[in-house]
């Protein structure tokens, strides 16, 4: 159990090294895709995007939410009612690893020790959950994804849940008789 633990740890200290990279890659796309949204729907002989004039300035908007991720997340989870704050490029995370292998006195213990254990990789995926949300609600709006809106929010709520697998895991426990 231990060596999965420390591998499932290093894979999201991994994660947690590229959703930096990836939302400043993001930011710098939606960026560029603003300018040249704006240059094409303000030039008298392109007729691009002339049926949708608002999305490069969503892409802007998206320029920005992109580039403070880590603040956006910040404010989504402690609008869930948790204190997390969100870094990014930070992997360290405040649950023990590998230290708390199953022990206590039940299932419900053993289900928390295992949640905290792989704590750090949940929240990663949550916090890639989120990522994707934001990405697959810009693709609907642009006409690239036949996703509806709603399951990115559902998505993305889902996402700022994993960001505090502890709290939620004794919460979901307590219905537990």
């Amino acid at each position: 159990m231990e060596g999965l633990v420390n591998l499932v740890h290093e894979i999201a200290v991994g994660m947690g090294w590229l959703l930096p990279t990836a939302c400043y890659a993001a930011a710098v796309s939606c960026l560029i895709f603003s300018l040249v949204g704006i240059y094409q729907y303000y030039h008298p002989t392109i007729q691009a995007l002339q049926d949708k004039p608002w999305l490069p300035y969503l892409s802007l908007v998206l320029c920005g939410v992109f580039a403070s991720f880590n603040v956006i997340l910040t404010k989504s989870t402690a609008s869930a009612g948790t204190d997390v704050q969100v870094t990014l490029g930070d992997a360290a995370t405040s649950y023990s690893t590998a230290d708390s292998l199953i022990t206590g006195t039940g299932p419900k213990d053993a289900i928390l020790a295992i949640v905290t254990d792989f704590a750090l990789f949940f929240q990663m995926f949550g916090a890639w959950t989120c990522f994707f949300a934001v990405l697959t609600w810009f693709a609907i709006q642009r006409g690239r994804s036949n996703r509806e809106r709603l399951s990115c929010g559902i998505q993305y709520v889902f996402g700022v849940m994993l960001l505090n697998p502890v709290k939620d895991a004794t919460w979901i426990l307590s219905f537990w008789p």
